[in-house]
């Protein structure tokens, strides 16, 4: 199933989970999730990786742009986060507007990101592991991002764990 969110083109999807005496079957993505989405999406998954976090991290704001932009699908493997979304399309009705989602192992939950829009999160729990697939390779000079502390939002942490690279992000009003 496909939940709307107030960002356009931003979608949850909810995935399916099996239980039984021997565990669990989860699938946070399925092709057919789209299947009749008016805009017809249609993902050529290009590269899938993992990110493994200690508690009180902040990863983002990311995204990559030119003729790598690309779209993402994010969800958690273990742990829990709070995955935050900003869209910078200029062009977009939801221009600047923010969507935060709490993802989690207990829920096949996970998030369709556009291209255009930034993606961070904040690691709720250690040894938190995030799945990404994307619909380009990662290239580096067109990986790009915003700080994650200089737009709308407030993250409700005192000493987060950034990396070097991402505090020295531009600003959001700067882009």
């Amino acid at each position: 199933m496909i939940q709307y969110t107030d960002i356009e083109g931003l979608l949850i999807l909810d995935g399916f989970r099996f239980n039984d005496l021997r565990g669990s079957l989860i699938k946070p993505y399925s092709k057919s999730f789209f299947k009749g989405y008016e805009n017809k999406i249609n993902l050529d998954i290009k590269e899938t990786w993992f990110t493994k976090s200690h508690k009180n991290v902040i990863r983002g704001m990311h995204l990559q742009v030119g003729e790598f932009a690309c779209e993402k699908i994010v969800s958690v493997i273990q742990g829990k986060l709070l995955d935050v979304i900003l869209d910078i399309r200029k062009t977009s009705k939801t221009y600047g507007k923010v969507f935060e989602i709490e993802l989690n192992e207990d829920e096949p939950k996970a998030i369709y990101i556009p291209v255009g829009c930034a993606h961070g999160y904040k690691v709720l729990e250690d040894n938190t592991m995030t799945m990404y697939m994307a619909t380009e390779i990662n290239v580096p000079k067109c990986d790009v991002g915003i700080r994650w502390n200089s737009f709308n939002y407030d993250w409700k942490i005192e000493k987060p764990i950034i990396s070097e690279k991402d505090l020295n992000l531009p600003l959001f009003n700067s882009i």
